[in-house]
């Protein structure tokens, strides 16, 4: 049995993937962390939380902060990329989100719920909206199954990719002609994907409004 614990519910975590260094030289997939500074995540069974170690314990008021956020006509909500979407098990290590989460949780319905208790916020109801940064990790996702880098569109859009930085030309130009032909044909299939997974409570991003 595993020795590490949930810090929302206490149950077991188990070993689920790695990350590089965002410093680190793309590879295909991601490599495995070692002394260059990988970085580690577990996850948990019992409330599907995804955590990152880091040697010390998890924050979660920093957490829930992290995930705070106001709308334009100004309601104060928690948005967080949802470890039990569509996309999240379509991707698995693939899954475009998994990058940007704001904290060291990638959470559930059920986890935000925990993360809300344990920190004294009072959150109203979870929703799944259509539209927003869900949209693009589902296009993501789809398209990481195409390509040699993951998150290939976005690192080279962000600077963070480039020829002499990739995997090697090769893989590099292969990616920018799979990327270019293939992106609006995955548009077709992520965007009806995405409405779908919402409507099912599978979406991208669960949203919960902030009360007090």
């Amino acid at each position: 049995m595993s020795e590490k614990a949930c810090p929302l519910c206490g149950s077991p975590l188990y070993g689920w993937l790695t990350l590089p260094d965002p410093s680190s030289r793309p590879t295909v997939g991601r490599p495995v962390a070692d002394a260059a500074g990988g970085r580690v995540l577990d996850r948990c069974e019992e409330c599907g939380a995804g955590v990152e170690e880091a040697g010390q314990p998890v924050d979660l008021e920093q957490e829930l902060r992290a995930l705070e956020t106001t709308l334009e006509d100004g309601t104060r909500v928690v948005l967080a990329p949802n470890r039990r979407s569509w996309q999240a098990s379509l991707g698995g290590e693939g899954w475009a989100a998994i990058d940007p989460r704001p904290g060291r949780l990638l959470l559930t319905p059920r986890a935000l719920e925990l993360l809300a208790q344990r920190t004294g916020a009072e959150l109203g109801e979870v929703r799944f909206p259509p539209l927003g940064p869900n949209q693009r990790w589902m296009w993501q996702t789809l398209l990481n199954g195409l390509t040699f880098h993951p998150n290939f569109a976005r690192d080279v859009r962000a600077g963070r990719l480039r020829p002499a930085t990739a995997r090697s030309r090769f893989a590099f130009f292969a990616d920018c002609v799979a990327t270019g032909l293939a992106a609006p044909l995955v548009l077709l299939v992520s965007v009806p994907a995405e409405f779908l997974a919402v409507l099912s409570r599978r979406g991208g991003v669960i949203q919960a409004p902030l009360r007090g």
